[in-house]
């Protein structure tokens, strides 16, 4: 069965996997379409819950609570190509007496679509990786 027919975006990934260890030079032109409701609300469910809240104010909790129409909603505007992440603020945090480290907080949405795009591109590289190894 073709991957554009599959429900389940795990076994997407997988067979994407195959593709990408079968034919490591294969370039793939859309992988959007992976990013469904199912495959995103797993991606919130795997975020860290005591995370401080992020730029956007909302916290894990609180998306949580209305979690099928928050994810409907992000789907609707990734598909019509309106999501727009909103930008990290950059902080600095005391790293020793003398330096600072850059630390970036994010709005819980952006963390989760980072997370669905994350696995989608490991589930493809790590098998190129193997093969170029």
């Amino acid at each position: 069965m073709p991957y554009t027919e599959m429900n389940n975006t795990w076994d997407k990934l997988s067979l994407i996997s195959e593709h990408a260890k079968r034919e490591p030079q294969l370039q793939y032109t859309s992988l959007a379409h992976l990013l469904n409701r199912e495959f995103l609300k797993d991606c919130y469910n795997s975020l860290n819950r005591n995370k401080a809240v992020g730029i956007d104010g909302v916290c894990w909790k609180d998306y949580g609570e209305d979690l099928d129409d928050n994810v409907e909603w992000l789907i609707t505007r990734m598909k019509h190509k309106k999501y727009n992440p909103i930008l990290a603020r950059r902080v600095y945090i005391p790293k020793d007496e003398k330096e600072k480290r850059p630390l970036g907080i994010s709005a819980l949405e952006n963390k989760i679509v980072e997370l669905g795009i994350t696995r989608t591109l490991r589930s493809i590289y790590d098998f190129v990786d193997l093969v170029r190894a």
